[in-house]
C-alpha cells in the first residue's frame, strides 16, 4: 500500500510539473481520473511513472 501511496504523491507531483498533463488530467471525468488513478498500481518505477504522465495527453480512455 505504501507504494500505490508514494506513487499517487509522486503523480501529483509531475502532474504539478506538466501543465498539459495536468490540463488533460482536470478535463476527465471522475470516472476517467479513476481508471488513470488505478493504472498507477501497475507503474513500477520512477522513469515509469514519468513516462505515463507525459503520455497522460495523448492517452485515450
Amino acid at each position: 500500500m505504501d507504494v500505490n501511496m508514494n506513487a499517487a504523491v509522486t503523480f501529483g507531483e509531475l502532474l504539478q510539473k506538466n501543465p498539459q498533463a495536468a490540463a488533460y488530467y482536470d478535463r476527465c471525468t471522475p470516472e476517467q481520473r479513476n481508471a488513470i488513478l488505478l493504472q498507477l498500481g501497475q507503474v513500477t518505477s520512477q522513469s515509469q511513472l514519468r513516462a505515463f504522465v507525459d503520455n497522460l495527453p495523448s492517452a485515450s480512455l
